[in-house]
């Protein structure tokens, strides 16, 4: 019941953005800068897999929904218990999102983008011709560092041309085309 609830909660407010229109003056619900902002997510939701973030959500909503459920039939009568819930389920849904961005907050850095490749520089290196030729309009070659091997577009300068095995030294990168000029050892 709770998964029901929360994702009916936040597909209405992302498809009619009812808290920011409701709240259009508070700055704390002011979220333009962040991706998503017609619904209230905690800033770190934003920066991880939507689903990973979703069922996180999820899970700790069910559990706070259990563990809310089993006190208050401690305390009301069973025939205010299901308008209890349903007050509660607001509730429930903030706290889960505190609670889930709280523990993936040390997961954003692994998500981030501008940090998922490293940068190789390949001008210096020697490398060998690994197609059957490389000239001025194509050819690849293969390069090995730190035991990894490295699959790179080529081209010469000039009317120069090299054979599958040949040995030769990258000496520059055409940043228009991303293909490494090389030239012979």
């Amino acid at each position: 019941m709770p998964f029901i609830a929360l994702t009916l909660l936040l597909l209405v407010d992302l498809i009619f953005n009812v808290v920011e229109n409701s709240f259009g003056q508070i700055d704390l619900f002011d979220l333009d800068e962040i991706p998503g902002s017609g619904i209230i997510l905690p800033p770190i939701l934003s920066k991880v897999p939507l689903m990973l973030a979703l069922c996180l959500t999820f899970f700790v909503a069910t559990i706070s929904s259990f563990y809310l459920s089993g006190l208050t039939q401690d305390y009301f009568l069973e025939g205010s218990l299901f308008w209890i819930d349903i007050i509660c389920l607001p509730l429930i849904l903030y706290f889960s999102l505190a609670v889930s961005a709280w523990l993936l907050k040390p997961l954003a850095p692994l998500f981030d983008k501008s940090k998922a490749f490293a940068k190789v520089q390949f001008v210096g290196l020697v490398a060998h011709v690994h197609s059957s030729q490389v000239n001025q309009e194509s050819g690849e070659i293969k390069v090995l560092q730190g035991g990894n091997e490295y699959l790179l577009d080529a081209t010469t300068e000039l009317d120069a041309s090299f054979n599958y095995g040949d040995e030769v030294v990258i000496v520059g990168k055409q940043s228009d085309t991303h293909r490494y000029i090389i030239t012979k050892k």
